[in-house]
């Protein structure tokens, strides 16, 4: 390894580090500019952990512990949840930096190792998700860190190093990211583990593999010990209920589209090129492995929303690391070097958009306007420094269906049942409004949460038939005991509620029918006691053996 180059890496990181910590921390608080439903699933998920609460054992979600533990510990020692989300993304690119500084001194060259851990790293602490959107938002915050985490693992099995391997240390790097992957998404972990593990054989790393393996086992013991072998259980049951989950099949394009859809073509055949080139050059197990991320690579980018191919980085690196000064013979007329070159000019196009807006968002964000901020959860306690624009809180829209029989046209949908695939129906008979509620979020919680405050329900734990049921995060509410911060399709926390309130315009009718079909289902039942504008708060009991109502629980 070569030292100058280490201290020179590392120093580089210490600087980026500190330049982005201050461009962050400078505003006084997190100011987001898109995503705000994300934001309050986020917060609801912090606020739950920083009281005690675990994931899984406590509340449904099917993201692991890891992806909101860093912010909760900054809640928990006394900072807002905007500040805490600073510093949270700074101690992970801490944690990271070392892992990815000596993979990259003991592979790359030159501006190449620069490179690999500057984007590791804008991956960490970055303030937006990517895509090609600029602007600001913590959404998904977790995919950057595990795609940061992946490209730390994946880059040491891709390239040998050039020295003879350090097997234990690469077994210990490799063993705590692939655990550090499960406890943030297991999508990542079921995707690359399995590449890991072929590259590992395939090279003939057996000692590797194996400190790998107690590395990752312990990680495993640690947990158990302290959340109880029943975290692993109720991790695969609610890793089920989103699998299964009819609310919400996939998150963005079908995977199909993302495996040859024109939209990602030009990627995925440079991605087939860099496989033909590398094996040309003699890399033949890079080549194996890389071709062996074709479909772990698309598999990720469909689990994530936005579908943001940020495999494409990490794939230009290694084509620019294997590139060899020509040999052997022409390919269609063209040279292996020119073949490299359009292969990289493909991957620079496809990628350059989200590389991007990923290294400006922290400028953007120093940037952004104050007059039309306000807090998104209210204006004390840890979430007095997490703020929203304002117009985009305020300007409630909702798309409302026009082939219901309550509007003129009604006669266009005669021959449909009931006139939308969303349409609920009360056990009483009563239809619910075809609306979907488009923007707001944060005003329609505040509303309801005020209004059911005003009524005399303050301090009761309310649940929503939607997607999101935060009231107790905008007003005087119980927080659900085992509730799902974001609904996925099972009735989480509903047997600890004390009334169940059903939107008339909700976030997700999908979500709302779905909801309701189920406690149908479950055989529970419900009575109204308040009813608004807005939304029916319902009394519910369960008419079934507790046996089956504990299938809420």
């Amino acid at each position: 390894m070569n030292r100058t180059q280490l201290w020179r890496l590392s120093g580089f990181s210490v600087a980026l580090i500190a330049i982005v910590a201050a461009l962050t921390l400078f505003k006084g608080g997190l100011y987001l500019a898109m995503h705000e439903g994300d934001a309050i699933h986020l917060a609801d998920i912090v606020l739950r952990m920083a009281a005690g609460e675990w994931p899984h054992l406590d509340f449904m979600t099917p993201l692991g512990v890891l992806s909101a533990a860093p912010i909760a510990l900054f809640v928990k020692l006394g900072f807002g949840i905007g500040h805490a989300f600073l510093l949270a993304q700074i101690l992970v690119a801490v944690l990271i930096a070392p892992a990815a500084i000596r993979v990259a001194a003991t592979r790359l060259d030159g501006l190449l190792a620069y490179a690999f851990v500057g984007y590791v790293l804008v991956l960490c602490i970055a303030l937006v998700h990517g895509g090609d959107t600029t602007t600001v938002s913590l959404s998904m915050h977790y995919n950057r860190w595990s795609w940061a985490i992946a490209y730390v693992v994946l880059l040491q099995v891709l390239i040998a190093p050039r020295d003879t391997p350090a097997q234990v240390q690469d077994g210990i790097v490799l063993g705590l990211g692939l655990a550090a992957l499960a406890l943030i998404k297991m999508t990542y972990f079921v995707a690359f583990a399995p590449v890991v593990l072929v590259g590992l054989i395939t090279r003939k790393w057996w000692r590797t593999l194996l400190v790998a393996v107690l590395a990752g086992l312990l990680v495993m013991a640690v947990v158990t010990l302290v959340a109880g072998p029943r975290f692993w259980l109720a991790y695969l049951a609610d890793l089920l209920t989103v699998a299964t989950s009819t609310v919400r099949e996939r998150p963005g394009d079908e995977l199909s589209d993302i495996l040859g859809g024109s939209a990602y073509l030009a990627g995925n055949l440079a991605l087939i090129g860099t496989v033909i080139i590398a094996r040309k050059a003699g890399h033949l197990t890079e080549g194996l492995l890389l071709l062996l991320l074709y479909i772990p690579f698309a598999y990720v980018v469909y689990q994530n929303f936005g579908n943001d191919p940020q495999w494409i980085v990490l794939v230009l690196i290694c084509l620019v690391a294997l590139w060899r000064e020509d040999e052997g013979t022409r390919s269609l007329g063209l040279r292996p070097s020119q073949w490299t070159l359009i292969a990289a000019g493909v991957f620079v196009g496809a990628g350059y958009a989200s590389v991007q807006n990923l290294l400006i968002s922290p400028v953007k964000h120093l940037n952004l306007q104050l007059a039309d901020m306000r807090p998104l959860l209210g204006g004390a306690g840890p979430t007095s420094d997490l703020f929203a624009n304002r117009s985009r809180m305020v300007r409630t829209r909702a798309i409302v269906a026009l082939d219901g029989p309550e509007w003129q046209v009604a006669s266009l949908a005669a021959d449909e049942e009931d006139g939308s695939e969303n349409r609920t129906v009360l056990p009483d008979g009563e239809i619910l409004p075809d609306c979907t509620l488009q923007g707001g979020f944060t005003t329609w919680l505040a509303a309801a949460a005020d209004d059911l405050e005003r009524n005399g329900y303050a301090g009761k734990a309310v649940m929503a038939a939607d997607i999101l049921s935060s009231f107790w995060t905008y007003g005087d509410l119980a927080r659900v005991e085992r509730a799902a911060p974001w609904y996925y399709g099972r009735l989480s926390g509903l047997a600890q509620s004390d009334y169940l309130l059903i939107p008339l315009c909700p976030i997700s009718g999908k979500a709302r029918k779905n909801f309701l079909e189920e406690m149908e289902r479950k055989g529970w039942t419900m009575t109204e006691v308040h009813r608004t504008p807005l939304y029916i708060l319902m009394d519910i009991s369960a008419s079934v053996s507790e046996g089956n109502a504990s299938d809420a629980r």
